[in-house]
């Protein structure tokens, strides 16, 4: 007799300092490849990754959220979960394990992704946090950052804050934001909080990087819709670099 797949799903954070990203990719080290590669250690089949957010080179996560089917009838989640602790690098802790609907996709049944972008604002760096936030040294204007990322909230053609994939030359790339602003958690630091229905490759930096050029003065907010009818990445300042990013936290409406 066939035995069902069961569909499970992974929480889990990592620091991503040391991968080269979420997505497998041969000849470096990867979140997704380490995972597959603990899975398949502990359960002894081969498994299939699907993913909520492909975090890029350097950027972390809280609240990564995977997915995979499995035909192993005697999985107990907790052991499953300590299991995979003890054999991933100390960089990666699974959250927990359990059981999901048949159809849970840990990509395509997400409703919204909430991404921090953090900044240090001082004269000086901090060597504790230097992997996981970027460091700018002129005092910027959180007013003005604000009303940029004011701007964002809403459904956009985002054409000119995203890299678009080689390999989908004609994938639209409209999004809705539903939350956007910067907030002040301690002095000297400053963040950025973007929730979305999804992102674009690249494009929550890109966004940071809109907001600290008017925060710095060297661009408007009132620009954006020049950029975004641009439909060109040129127009857009410098992305922000990868390592003050981090995705906080994936919802689900259908599942919990």
């Amino acid at each position: 007799m066939m035995t069902s797949a069961r569909t499970l799903r992974i929480d889990l954070s990592y620091k991503g300092t040391e991968f080269r990203g979420f997505a497998e990719n041969p000849g470096v080290r990867t979140v997704g490849a380490e995972l597959r590669n603990a899975l398949e250690t502990v359960l002894g089949e081969a498994v299939e990754l699907t993913v909520a957010g492909r975090t890029d080179a350097g950027v972390h996560a809280l609240g990564q959220v995977v997915s995979f089917h499995t035909t192993n009838e005697g999985i107990n989640p907790d052991l499953l979960r300590d299991s995979l602790n003890g054999i991933c690098s100390s960089d990666i802790r699974v959250q927990a394990v359990t059981p999901a609907e048949t159809d849970f996709d840990a990509r395509f049944s997400a409703s919204k992704r909430t991404y921090h972008y953090n900044i240090l604002n001082s004269p000086t760096a901090d060597p504790l946090h230097a992997d996981i936030e970027w460091h700018i040294t002129p005092r910027l204007d959180l007013d003005a950052m604000n009303d940029a990322a004011s701007r964002f909230i809403g459904e956009h053609d985002f054409t000119s804050f995203c890299r678009r994939p080689k390999d989908k030359a004609d994938q639209p790339l409209t999004r809705r934001i539903h939350t956007s602003e910067w907030i002040r958690p301690a002095e000297q630091r400053v963040r950025f909080v973007v929730e979305a229905n999804a992102f674009c490759h690249q494009m929550v930096r890109s966004l940071t990087g809109f907001c600290v050029a008017t925060g710095l003065g060297n661009r408007s907010a009132d620009e954006f819709e020049a950029v975004v009818q641009a439909k060109d990445r040129s127009a857009a300042p410098p992305i922000a670099p990868p390592h003050g990013l981090t995705l906080m936290h994936v919802s689900y409406q259908k599942h919990t």
